[in-house]
């Protein structure tokens, strides 16, 4: 019981958190960076790689997308400044592999942290206010009606070998909600910006799908790492990993979906 308390309040604190920081586009960068850095953190723990091998470019990418997202505000210069310093740290490491200062595991983790968690928070500061925040939304809807419905319906295994307590009949059950949530979403708030009800719905099967794979990824990356948690920065709930994972894979597909619409 005192687990379940503890669990649920600390888990209010997170969501009520990043409500608050998603009503403003300033506060947004802010969590947002301080989830990519933590997360970094925790990622480098996983895969054996040193913090600060990853850090520059992580940042100076993070940093180029703010920039590009705010282009209008400020000097074309100052953009093509950002992407030199972006270039450069991404090929630094080559050259140190190169001439052998580094090992190639390093290197192939380096970059895997980039596109695992640089592109994808920088992504999401493309996409507008409320929408990210809709997006929160339904992969809480579906995480929760997920646990519910495998918990009391679940038979059949979606990935055993990775996460064995997830079902295929939890997986079903949490993406029917989230659907429900999303057409919820659309009718009572203008958070889907011009966006019609199918184009909505769609956004959120992409969430859920993608997000689903993420946190099937970010659970392989623990059971290679030998760890139950990523981390353990929230009581009862793990680390930024744990919490983001759905959302870190889904954020480039739906990026990508929004260009396209």
């Amino acid at each position: 019981m005192k687990e379940l308390l503890q669990r649920s309040f600390f888990g209010l604190l997170y969501v009520l958190a990043l409500v608050a920081a998603l009503q403003t586009y300033s506060w947004t960068v802010v969590l947002l960076g301080v989830f990519l850095l933590l997360g970094l953190k925790e990622f480098s723990r996983l895969v054996d790689l040193n913090f600060q091998t990853a850090l520059l470019p992580v940042i100076f990418i993070y940093i180029f997308s703010f920039l590009y997202h705010y282009q209008t505000l400020i000097d074309v210069k100052v953009l093509k400044i950002a992407g030199g310093f972006v270039l450069i740290s991404l090929f630094i490491p080559i050259v140190y592999f190169i001439f052998d200062k580094i090992e190639k595991s390093v290197l192939a983790n380096l970059y895997l942290s980039i596109f695992y968690l640089a592109i994808p928070f920088s992504l999401a500061l493309g996409i507008v206010g409320k929408l990210l925040l809709s997006i929160f939304i339904i992969i809480w809807t579906s995480d929760t009606f997920a646990y519910l419905t495998g918990k009391y319906l679940g038979k059949h295994k979606l990935a055993e070998k990775i996460s064995p307590k997830k079902t295929i009949e939890g997986f079903v059950g949490g993406l029917v909600m989230s659907i429900v949530a999303s057409i919820l979403i659309f009718k009572f708030t203008n958070w889907h910006i011009h966006l019609t009800l199918f184009q909505f719905v769609i956004l959120a099967l992409i969430t859920i799908i993608f997000g689903t794979l993420g946190d099937l990824l970010e659970s392989r990356f623990k059971r290679l790492a030998g760890v139950k948690d990523s981390g353990n920065i929230i009581p009862g709930h793990g680390g930024i990993l744990d919490r983001l994972d759905s959302f870190i894979l889904a954020v480039p597909f739906v990026y990508a979906y929004l260009l396209i619409v």
